[in-house]
């Protein structure tokens, strides 16, 4: 691996990997001085890909290029990094930009197992993205998008959305209902280490550590106390106001 990586402390951060191959850009909502970036790109890109880290440099952006070449060659390679990542950090969330088919087979298979993996592909128009995830999932033949009817029609998209919902959603929800339990046992696995390996631990120390150190929001935080109380931990002691619970692991 590159020392653009090796050199990162990813633990509990959102990693956003560009395959600037496909697409030259980070979309706006993603830029966030806390993010850190990894634009993707061969020998054709490369400079376009420095310029770029040049005018966003209030950001962590860090450029890997490939100089080898061959069919997939970059897409392998964003592969081979996105499982270094998760199988020597916990980031908090991986965010793969690409408009390329080639990813769907490894998103799925990512998601499924409970790592947190966000799929974007900015550049298609609402009806194509549609139907290349409705492709996917429904078992049929994938396809590049039709340059020559971008039509993105209230209505069209809207039949689209009719046909597809259905089947969609319970595949959705058998993958949220996989990983959940994984991502709450994670969360409480980096309590206690945040506890210094102490079982034992106050409430407020808890939203402490899920505030502060895992940022997250208060909603964010209500949410996984109540999912922890629920199965991870038990009370063990009252002192006035402070509870303590024990984490069971």
């Amino acid at each position: 691996m590159k020392s653009e990586l090796l050199d990162k402390v990813l633990e509990w951060r959102n990693v956003v990997v560009v395959d600037f191959e496909n697409y030259q850009c980070i979309p706006t909502d993603l830029l966030n001085e806390e993010y850190v970036y990894y634009l993707f790109c061969g020998a054709t890109t490369t400079k376009c890909a420095n310029a770029y880290k040049e005018m966003l440099n209030a950001y962590d952006v860090n450029v890997i290029e490939t100089r080898h070449t061959g069919t997939n060659f970059v897409d392998n390679r964003i592969s081979m990094y996105i499982g270094y990542i998760f199988g020597k950090y916990s980031p908090r969330q991986v965010i793969l930009v690409s408009n390329d088919i080639d990813y769907y087979e490894m998103y799925i298979d990512l998601k499924s197992h409970g790592y947190p993996i966000v799929y974007r592909e900015p550049s298609l128009t609402c009806k194509e993205a549609i139907r290349r995830q409705s492709d996917y999932l429904l078992g049929n033949p994938l396809s590049k998008p039709n340059q020559h009817n971008s039509s993105n029609d209230e209505s069209d998209v809207l039949k689209v959305l009719t046909s597809f919902n259905q089947k969609a959603n319970l595949i959705l929800k058998k993958i949220e209902e996989s990983k959940q339990p994984d991502d709450i046992k994670s969360i409480v696995e980096k309590i206690m280490e945040l506890n210094k390996g102490d079982p034992v631990v106050a409430s407020s120390r808890m939203t402490h550590y899920l505030r502060k150190k895992m940022k997250m929001t208060k909603t964010e935080t209500n949410k996984t106390l109540n999912q922890i109380n629920a199965k991870y931990v038990e009370l063990v002691e009252t002192r006035g106001k402070e509870k303590f619970y024990k984490i069971l692991l």
